[in-house]
C-alpha cells in the first residue's frame, strides 16, 4: 500500500514541475512575440524567417514558432492580440470624446483616434516597434487583417465605416488604395525618427509635429475628389 505522505510529496512535486514548465512556456511565447515584432518591423514580414525569430528569442527548440503559433499568420495574430487590447481602450476614449464634442464628421479627428494610440505605444527603449510592425504588415497582402483582428479593435473599424461614409464620392477601389496610403504615411511618420536617430534621443516636439503633419496630409488625401 502506497504511503500517503509520499504520494502527497510526489503530487506537490508534479504540480511544481507543471508550474515551472508553464512559466517557461509563457516566457518563451513572450520572447518570440517580442522578437517577431522587432525583426518584422525592421526587415518586413517576409524578411525574417520563423527560424530566425526563434533564434532571436533565444529558444533552444528547433521550431518554437511552429510549436506555439502553428505558422506565420498565427504569430502575426499573437502580436496584435498582445498590443491591441490596450490600444483599443485608448482609441475608444478618443472616439467617445470626439463623439461628445460632435466631431465624428471631422476626418482629422477620426484619424487621430485611430493612430494616436499607436503613436503613444513604445517599447522599453522608447521605440515604436509595433508601428514598424504594422507598417510592414501593410505590405504583406496574404494576411487578412480584418478577418483575423476585427474583434480586437471594434472602434477602429467603426472609424473606418465613418470614413467610408465621408468619402462616399469615391469608388471603392480608389478609397481602398487611399486608405493604404494613409496607413503607410501615418506609420512612416511614427517610425521615421526611430530610424533617423538610431540610438540617439528623439526630440518629442519634432516627433509630434511630424505625426500631426502626417494626419493632416492623410485627411486631405482621403477626401480628395477622384
Amino acid at each position: 500500500m502506497e504511503n500517503k505522505s509520499g504520494k502527497s510529496r510526489e503530487t506537490a512535486a508534479n504540480l511544481a514541475n507543471a508550474r515551472a514548465s508553464a512559466s517557461r512556456g509563457s516566457a518563451t511565447v513572450e520572447a518570440i512575440i517580442r522578437a517577431a515584432e522587432r525583426l518584422w518591423g525592421i526587415h518586413g514580414i517576409e524578411g525574417a524567417s520563423l527560424r530566425e525569430i526563434g533564434v532571436a528569442a533565444g529558444s533552444a527548440n528547433k521550431s518554437p514558432v511552429a510549436y506555439h503559433f502553428s505558422n506565420r499568420n498565427g504569430l502575426i495574430v499573437a502580436i496584435c492580440r498582445r498590443r491591441e487590447p490596450a490600444l483599443e481602450v485608448r482609441r475608444r476614449a478618443l472616439f467617445v470624446a470626439a463623439e461628445a464634442e460632435g466631431e465624428l464628421g471631422n476626418t482629422l479627428r477620426l484619424l487621430h483616434a485611430v493612430f494616436q494610440p499607436v503613436f503613444e505605444e513604445v517599447d522599453e527603449d522608447g521605440r515604436h516597434t509595433y508601428a514598424a510592425f504594422l507598417r510592414s504588415l501593410i505590405r504583406f497582402p496574404s494576411f487578412d487583417g480584418r478577418a483575423m483582428t476585427q474583434d480586437l479593435t471594434p472602434t477602429g473599424y467603426r472609424v473606418l465605416d465613418l470614413l467610408r461614409e465621408q468619402a462616399s464620392h469615391l469608388p471603392q477601389p480608389l478609397f481602398d488604395a487611399r486608405l493604404r496610403l494613409v496607413n503607410q504615411i501615418c506609420y512612416a511618420a511614427i517610425t521615421d525618427l526611430d530610424e533617423v536617430h538610431g540610438e540617439k534621443p528623439i526630440d518629442p516636439p519634432l516627433a509630434n509635429k511630424i505625426f500631426d503633419d502626417a494626419l493632416s496630409a492623410s485627411a486631405h488625401l482621403l477626401l480628395l475628389h477622384g
